[in-house]
């Protein structure tokens, strides 16, 4: 009598298992809840996210998803960028952005320093209507000397804005936008749509505005330093 062995090739393992060798990695749904100590969610609201990210030189986030998002570096910073089987290697520095579509990817801290980095997320709702506010009016058009276009697509247009003490802005458009600082500083906002107010403000600190046209004086002891996301869809 003869025994019958079958025979186990990869194919058949394949079948079993779901593939030969290195399986393919799942991936993860939700960062800010498996990495928190590298993601954390600083800002939402019902039309944008604001995950500020932070790799040690070592650090590996696997794959993700996200959707449409502008990355500003809040540091100088190297790292391995996975999307599907295509690998690349990117450095960064501090004030650096850049624009993604929505796709799955895993990112690695291939440097010395520290990978820090803001990544705000469009989401699906429609924005408010902005009415006879419009872009072509915006701080980067009527006040070039305070407020610089640094990106634009037609998604986004992404302003740094740099008020020394005392300095003031005329009075301009501003969309749909969220407003991201990057010092500790003090503002008098005077708005079409509010009585004029004096804000403190700290680094770090993230807000929302929707559409009206305002001006912006310096009215602190610091320099106001700040970026502005106006959002067009």
């Amino acid at each position: 009598m003869k025994l019958i062995i079958p025979i186990i090739t990869c194919f058949s393992i394949m079948l079993i298992v779901g593939g030969c060798g290195q399986q393919q990695e799942k991936v993860t749904e939700d960062t800010v809840a498996t990495h928190p100590v590298n993601a954390t969610v600083q800002f939402e609201n019902d039309y944008v996210k604001v995950t500020e990210f932070m790799l040690k030189p070592g650090d590996k986030i696997p794959s993700h998803e996200g959707g449409l998002r502008a990355v500003y570096a809040l540091s100088e910073y190297k790292i391995k960028w996975t999307e599907g089987d295509q690998v690349s290697e990117k450095e960064w520095n501090k004030g650096d952005v850049h624009w993604h579509g929505a796709i799955e990817h895993a990112v690695e801290n291939i440097g010395a320093t520290d990978a820090s980095y803001i990544v705000v997320t469009r989401k699906e709702l429609a924005l408010p209507d902005a009415g006879d506010y419009t872009i072509a009016e915006d701080a980067s058009q009527i006040d070039s000397e305070h407020a610089n276009s640094i990106f634009e697509n037609e998604q986004v247009r992404i302003i740094d804005v740099k008020l020394a003490v005392g300095d003031s802005q005329p009075m301009h458009h501003g969309v749909n936008r969220l407003i991201y600082s990057l010092t500790s500083y003090q503002i008098e906002y005077t708005s079409d749509q509010m009585d004029t107010k004096s804000m403190k403000i700290e680094a770090g600190d993230i807000h929302w505005h929707t559409a009206d046209k305002h001006s912006v004086k310096n009215n602190g002891e610091t320099l106001a330093h700040y970026l502005i996301f106006e959002f067009k869809q």
